[in-house]
């Protein structure tokens, strides 16, 4: 077992599961109009599988208690809130159903508890599917904090990914991480690649963006300046 693998997965099913302390910074101005730094506001906020569940308004479990979605009875009949929090609710759902069949686990409670049975039992899973659960447990926490305002969306490039097998504009890049990603066939780049794990040179996919603005700018003049000569042909046989 990778202890690295083992060690993110931990990390990121805590982040998706467990209560955290959030604590945001506060300050005032004194009277001398000095910055003066006041106790941070500390709050306990859910996990982020709870946290979409709250903003798609799904209704808590008959039984309750501390591991349901939502303690905030909903009326059935009522539409569920944030429609991009369920999607990604239920998109949690369906994966911890496949990952659970495809390890051969029995159910739990809630999907909180699934997670974690399924993080617990990866040890005794090849490095193949260690490494494609800890893809897909990341997956759900970066779409979980961007629904939740945690963090800000990747950008979107309007570049067709150099994947040979792809060349789909789905390109999406985090310019604080250094990482990018393609939404239509799975593959990323970073500054440490890990070709074994779908991982590339974050330093290739900017050439390869350099390379294609460049020869796009060439086309796009190109195309203009045959334009131009077009117009004056025209423009002088009416003359004519």
């Amino acid at each position: 077992m990778n202890t690295d693998i083992l060690a993110d997965l931990r990390d990121v099913c805590d982040a998706l599961t467990n209560p955290y302390q959030h604590r945001e910074p506060r300050w005032e101005w004194s009277p001398s109009r000095h910055k003066v730094k006041l106790p941070d506001h500390v709050v306990i906020l859910p996990g982020l599988i709870a946290q979409l569940a709250e903003l798609a308004e799904i209704p808590s479990s008959p039984g309750g208690g501390d591991d349901t979605p939502t303690s905030r009875p909903v009326p059935q009949s009522r539409p569920p809130g944030n429609p991009q929090a369920l999607a990604a609710y239920l998109d949690i759902h369906l994966g911890v159903a496949k990952w659970t069949i495809l390890f051969g686990l029995d159910s739990r409670d809630t999907v909180e508890s699934q997670v974690r049975h399924l993080v617990a039992s990866v040890a005794a899973q090849d490095a193949e599917d260690q490494a494609g659960l800890l893809d897909e447990l990341r997956r759900w926490q970066r779409r979980a904090e961007i629904i939740c305002e945690w963090r800000e969306a990747d950008m979107q490039l309007e570049v067709p990914c150099p994947v040979d097998d792809c060349g789909e504009r789905s390109l999406r890049v985090n310019v604080a991480e250094k990482t990018a990603r393609c939404v239509a066939c799975g593959c990323r780049w970073a500054e440490e690649e890990n070709p074994e794990r779908g991982v590339y040179s974050i330093g290739v996919l900017a050439g390869f963006i350099a390379d294609h603005k460049r020869l796009s700018k060439a086309g796009a003049d190109r195309a203009r300046e045959e334009e131009r000569v077009r117009k004056a042909a025209r423009s002088g046989r009416s003359a004519a």
